[in-house]
């Protein structure tokens, strides 16, 4: 598997912002989740069987539960990894200057040209090559 610079420190850039956002909205559910179960079980305990239709209201304790396991079970699996990424910005703040570097190196790299040391008559060539490999590459990145 081939991958470049610029995709790889992007791929770790977006890996490290998942992670955080993934746990802190399981966080968030969770949270409401358990919220959503006391209103609930204060439905069960307060209102009369039949001002509440108890099987759906048995349905939706089951998929509150439901949704809170899930989300429960994801941070679970998330959590090494969401502790690397808060407990070590340093890693973070050192991927985050890799991926400028790297933009900054490919930026540098897209405008250099090559200028011929004795033989001048060369360069309009240099110049035609140049522009030609510019418009492979434009076209590459634009899917075209």
């Amino acid at each position: 598997m081939e991958i470049s610079a610029k995709e790889a420190v992007q791929q770790l850039h977006d890996i490290f912002k998942s992670v955080k956002e993934n746990y802190e909205q399981n966080i968030e559910e969770i949270s409401y989740c358990d919220s959503e179960y006391l209103d609930l079980n204060h439905a069960l305990e307060f209102f009369d069987a039949d001002q509440i239709g108890h099987l759906e209201l048995v349905s939706q304790l089951q998929e509150n539960r439901r949704r809170r396991r899930k989300a429960k079970d994801e941070n679970e699996r998330l959590q090494p990894l969401y502790e690397l990424v808060t407990q070590k910005k340093e890693l973070v703040n050192e991927v985050n200057k890799g991926r400028r570097t790297i933009q900054g190196i490919i930026k540098t790299q897209a405008g250099r040209r090559y200028t011929p040391r004795v033989r001048s008559d060369l360069q309009s060539i240099f110049d035609e090559v140049r522009a030609a490999n510019q418009n492979v590459s434009t076209h590459q990145e634009h899917g075209v």
